[in-house]
């Protein structure tokens, strides 16, 4: 499918428009577009992209998602992977953990973890630039990721903690599950979820987006 994204983006993948495929998701993940693996997709990323995973390009890259996360990208772990972002990205991995990694935002933050509004503040980075969250400073929190997500902050598990994002966002988990939460995106994102099967859904995107996940 062709995906043109404005910031951050797929330019292509395996040629086929977005208009015309059909996106199949489980428990909210893709596990395949128009019927083609992710297994053998090639990935082509502009502006938002990895420039190169462990020396592979992404256009060879295997992408594996499970719950809104990569599992592996071409069976490799993401401690020995380079992943290389632009505007909303982690700096590097290469082998280092996540909880000491610096991980660098600009865009995509939060507005409102655990109920509290905090309008004025992004993440920009965690082991850097200075933040608070409650109070607390994002240096002195652990935070712990797993393959795209949060596992823990502040001791909290994610499926406990409400997530509230702005631009690209989770209004609320609040101790939902993944697979029955109302996830409700602004930028990118999904306009309902509250236990509607994901591959029934359609997805309403505004800057780089899916017309829909029905074919439609």
């Amino acid at each position: 499918m062709a995906l043109h994204f404005s910031r951050w983006h797929f330019t292509s993948v395996n040629g086929t428009s977005v208009l015309s495929m059909a996106l199949q998701f489980s428990q909210g993940h893709f596990t395949s577009l128009n019927g083609t693996s992710f297994q053998s997709m090639a990935l082509h990323f502009s502006q938002w992209h990895c420039s190169s995973l462990d020396g592979t390009s992404p256009q060879s890259m295997a992408l594996h998602f499970t719950q809104w996360h990569l599992i592996s990208l071409d069976v490799t772990s993401f401690h020995p992977m380079a992943l290389h972002f632009s505007r909303w990205h982690f700096t590097s991995v290469n082998g280092t953990s996540f909880q000491s990694m610096a991980l660098n935002f600009s865009r995509w933050h939060f507005t409102s973890p655990n109920g509290t509004s905090l309008h004025q503040w992004h993440l920009i980075s965690v082991n850097g630039t200075s933040f608070h969250f409650n109070g607390t400073s994002f240096q002195s929190m652990a935070l712990h990721f797993t393959r795209w997500h949060f596992t823990s902050v502040n001791g909290t598990a994610v499926h406990s903690m409400a997530l509230h994002f702005s631009q690209w966002h989770c209004i609320s988990l609040n101790g939902t599950s993944f697979q029955s939460m109302a996830l409700h995106f602004c930028r990118w994102h999904f306009t309902s979820v509250n236990g509607t099967a994901v591959h029934s859904m359609a997805l309403h995107l505004s800057q780089w987006h899916f017309i829909s996940l029905t074919g439609t």
